[in-house]
Parts: structure tokens; sequence; C-alpha cells
């Protein structure tokens, strides 16, 4: 999987636009560096040992699957979880999105310790995945919860107001408009469509948290991980209207529509556990039948996003580096 992923050539949505910035940096290195934040430390590294493109993509790589991996350790159906993960997330984020791909390598590291309480190496691993990739700052309100805590409303309505609050200062302060916002997502430099279909993407957002919400007495039973869950449900729903209220308010709606769709994508890792729970929890007599049609819903994800994503053609076909020498 990590040669798959750090060994293709000229696949992925982003890939022109790194090896760009990544040659840019060995030349202008104030102004290559510039443009990618957290991520300048692994160019730095690599161009330091004077090394190519293709090992960039491999350190990239190697912390994603690092931290799928290390998140993989939350489920007891480990393989179940990682072969979901596979259309969309590994497949989509991890060819196609290279920084944000390294943010959610991170983040995978501060949800299993905040699964087991580590509170230190939370916050480490939490700032290392904003640090790399702005989106992240969304997992700020888990970190206020801990692993087995109940969801009490006086706390979950105090801190949904503060952390909002503190957000919004955030984007007023260190962003102030949607330029530099879409900026530091990195999205200053790609081309933003509108696809007829753009909202199939967030209604197989808003699929796992109606599982959720119908079968939330059952997912009450994983007491553990239980805050993860409540915590994907209020914030996709935060973010979808959020979207929806800034698309009349702003002037490039385009731009926010990809912001939303940047700040869920690390939810597709819940999304993909929410399900894997739901299979292990409920009492069916044709289990395997239910674990076929998980697949095929996930399969089917993917396959309407290859065939009506505006830069699918990206990621297709694919071709390795190792097969172009």
């Amino acid at each position: 999987m990590l040669l798959f992923i750090s060994g293709r050539h000229y696949v992925g949505g982003d890939y022109i636009t790194y090896l760009n910035l990544f040659n840019e940096a060995k030349v202008n290195v104030l102004g290559g560096l510039s443009k990618l934040q957290g991520l300048n430390y692994i160019i730095q590294f690599v161009h330091t040992l004077n090394l190519n493109y293709f090992f960039f993509n491999f350190l990239c790589a190697l912390v994603f699957l690092a931290g799928i991996f290390k998140f993989l350790k939350i489920s007891n159906e480990r393989l179940f979880v990682f072969i979901l993960l596979i259309p969309t997330m590994i497949y989509v984020v991890g060819m196609g999105y290279t920084r944000q791909s390294v943010s959610i390598g991170f983040l995978c590291f501060a949800i299993y310790y905040w699964s087991e309480n580590m509170n230190i190496k939370k916050y480490i691993f939490f700032i290392l995945s904003v640090f790399i990739h702005i989106s992240s700052i969304t997992f700020i309100f888990l970190l206020f919860f801990k692993s087995y805590e109940k969801i009490r409303f006086t706390k979950l309505s105090l801190l949904t107001i503060l952390t909002t609050s503190l957000l919004f200062l955030f984007y007023y302060l260190y962003f102030n408009n949607f330029d530099n916002l879409s900026s530091a997502i990195g999205l200053d430099y790609k081309i933003v469509n509108n696809s007829p279909l753009k909202y199939l993407k967030f209604l197989a957002h808003i699929v796992p948290c109606i599982v959720f919400l119908i079968f939330m007495k059952i997912f009450n039973k994983d007491k553990k991980i239980y805050p993860l869950y409540f915590f994907f449900l209020v914030t996709t729903i935060a973010v979808i209207i959020l979207m929806l209220v800034f698309k009349e308010l702003a002037e490039q709606s385009s731009y926010v529509d990809v912001i939303a769709d940047r700040l869920l994508l690390p939810f597709l890792l819940i999304e993909a556990l929410i399900f894997v729970r739901l299979y292990s929890l409920i009492n069916l007599e044709y289990k395997f039948l239910f674990k076929l049609l998980i697949l095929f819903y996930f399969g089917l994800i993917l396959f309407v996003w290859l065939e009506f994503a505006d830069n699918s053609f990206a990621w297709q076909p694919y071709r390795s580096i190792f097969l172009e020498w």
C-alpha cells in the first residue's frame, strides 16, 4: 500500500501542483515553501538528503498510512474498517491530497491517543495535524471530551458556543476573508468547478449521520468512543448548514463548497467506523449479506465520484513510477 501511494506517477489531483512546488522550493526556498506551511519541513528534509519527488511522496504516504493503522486499533474489526477506507480515504485522499493526507495521518494518532486518554500525546499530534493542514482544527471540539465520557447537554452547549466563537475569532484574526482561507487550505492555485452532482458527496456524509441517529441507543453501548460518534454527527451537520449559509453570503460560493468538503474529509474515518460498529453490534440472521451491502455502498461512493467528479480524471488510469523506469 505504501508503494502503491508513493509510487504513483502523475496520478492524483495535486500531483503536478506539488511537483512544481517541490521543485520551486529547491530553487527558491522562501517562495516555494511559503505555500506549503507545515509540509515545508518534510520538503526541506528531502532536499537536504538530495532525494527526489518520489521520496517526498514516500514520506508523506508513510505518515498517512502509519496514522491509518494506528487509528485501526480503535476497532476490533480492523480489516473490515481498512477495506472500507480503501475506496475513499486511501485511494482518493491518500493519492490526491498530499498535504491533507499527512495532516490526517497525524490526526489519526491524535484520535487514537484520545481514545486511550493519553492527553499529552493527543495534543501533540493534534497540533501537528493542524500545523500541516488547517482543516483539522474542527477536531478541537473533541479534545474537550474524554474517552468513555457521557455527553451532557450543559457542557455540550457551552463548549459549542465557546469553540464556535474561538473558531470564528481565529478566522477573523488569521484569515479575515475566504481568499486567505482558501489559500491556507490550498485552493488558491486550483480551478474550482461547479459540478451539477457536487452535492452527492455531502449526501454521502449525511447517510452515516442518519444511521447513527436511527441506531443511537445501540451505538451508546460502545461507550469508549461514543463521544467520537457524537462529535462526528454534530460537526458534520454544522459544517453542511454553515456551507449553505455562507453560500448565500459569499461571492465566491464555489470556494465554500470545496472548503466544506475539505473540512469533512477526515470524517471518512469515522464514517467507516460507524458502519463497522453497526455490523458488530446489531443482531441479524444474514450478517454476511449486510457486510456485502456496506462494501457495496462504499464502492458505490467511489464509482459515482470517478464517474461524475470534475477532476476524477487525474486519478485514472493508475500509473506507477516503477513501470516508468
